[in-house]
């Protein structure tokens, strides 16, 4: 691969920035749209939250299959587009008077099911773009740019959210795809068309699933996603009730707190390179898993006054520095063990059940803040995510030197001294 991977990575992480900047405007207005214009109530939010992820579960398969078959770029184009008019929808359905919780939960669901094929065949392009040996590096500036629209975004919406109003916040999430699909058509590297397989559906969708049980990195890496994602989704479906309502806070408030907070996630991304240096990448790994797991208890101990807001943004801050740290080291070992053909398989099996319990969080923060209130929720989600991290510590992650153990050509990885 000749260095002009460079100038197209630069393409689509300038694409992908301007999306997630976007999301995390989303992140905050679509709750606050439900909570602040249409009364959603726990069980309401706890319902938005599961129809956000159920395409995870009813498509997250079929699109693996699709997405080792197509040329990845086109997916992400249209996935992009996709998503631009499902969210754009949302501001002009408010404009005309005709927004409803239905309306709501339905283009939640468009926008999620576009995802679902975006996210599968993002993960699955970046190695195809970027060589092997540099792909830490091509993730940590995609997190670090995550991190920098965690830090701005939500600042932003909510400072919207208090001028214009929840609904036509959204406008920016939706040109943000248009940013993004620009960027991955700018792209100048074009795939292969992939080989038509006559191997069996069945057993096509079966390969990406015994792949990622087999090899431990990646059971470890979904045992610990798919328990981490329940509880936290539980948290963030009555996160922004519990603020408003219960603490008093103004969502521009409750936005700066998120943003200050994400600024311990852009540290995490821009150190955790020289951390897994100077210790070991799975000792690096485990030991920023701990730390995001523990962060979030000071949510459920905030009160009303002065101290509510400098505590939700501690919260926010080190969990951002730990998860994002972890995740850095877990994308790039997942790309690294995972052969290119079997990558889309590989991504939907891993979405499918990492990104398909998430509406049993939603559904189950729901109820539990219908029956208990919200913060009795968050104290259930929080305290779920500190067994979370077991699935690593308990896995030969922690014997891992180095990324370059794992490639092609090394069967054991290296033991940190």
């Amino acid at each position: 691969m000749t260095e002009g991977w460079r100038k197209d990575f630069r393409f689509l992480w300038a694409g992908e920035t301007g999306s997630l900047i976007g999301t995390e405007v989303n992140q905050l207005a679509v709750p606050l749209t439900a909570v602040l214009t249409l009364h959603a109530t726990p069980g309401q939010l706890g319902l938005l939250g599961a129809v956000t992820y159920v395409p995870y579960l009813v498509l997250g398969l079929p699109a693996g299959l699709l997405v080792d078959r197509l040329r990845r770029r086109g997916v992400l184009i249209v996935s992009n587009l996709c998503q631009a008019v499902a969210i754009g929808a949302v501001p002009l359905l408010a404009a005309l008077d005709r927004l409803t919780f239905a309306w709501l939960l339905t283009l939640a669901c468009a926008a999620g099911t576009a995802r679902v094929f975006f996210t599968i065949a993002y993960r699955s392009y970046l190695p195809a773009i970027v060589p092997a040996e540099h792909l830490t590096g091509a993730n940590s500036r995609l997190t670090a740019s995550e991190s920098g629209a965690q830090i701005g975004g939500p600042g932003l919406g909510g400072l919207l959210v208090q001028i214009v109003g929840a609904p036509f916040t959204l406008i920016v999430d939706a040109v943000s795809y248009l940013a993004s699909a620009a960027g991955v058509a700018a792209v100048g590297r074009r795939e292969k068309q992939a080989e038509a397989d006559r191997t069996p559906l069945r057993s096509r969708i079966a390969e990406g699933f015994r792949f990622t049980f087999a090899d431990p990195y990646l059971r470890a890496f979904l045992g610990e996603a798919a328990s981490y994602n329940i509880c936290w989704q539980l948290v963030q479906t009555v996160l922004v009730l519990f603020a408003v309502r219960e603490l008093g806070m103004r969502p521009g408030t409750l936005g700066l707190m998120i943003s200050i907070g994400a600024v311990g996630a852009l540290l995490g991304a821009v150190v955790t390179g020289r951390l897994a240096v100077r210790i070991g990448l799975g000792r690096t790994l485990l030991a920023a898993a701990v730390i995001g797991d523990l962060a979030p208890l000071l949510l459920p101990a905030a009160h009303r006054g002065v101290w509510a807001a400098p505590m939700f943004a501690a919260a926010f801050f080190v969990q951002g520095f730990g998860i994002t740290a972890c995740n850095v080291h877990t994308m790039t070992v997942r790309q690294a063990v995972t052969p290119d053909r079997l990558l889309g398989r590989a991504n939907a099996a891993y979405l499918f059940v990492a990104q398909g319990v998430k509406p049993l969080g939603s559904l189950a923060g729901g109820w539990i803040g219908a029956q208990a209130g919200p913060r009795t929720a968050l104290l259930v989600g929080t305290l779920g995510l500190l067994s979370t991290s077991l699935f690593l510590i308990l896995s030969p992650l922690g014997r891992i030197r180095a990324l370059g153990s794992l490639l092609p050509g090394n069967s054991a990885p290296a033991p940190v001294p």
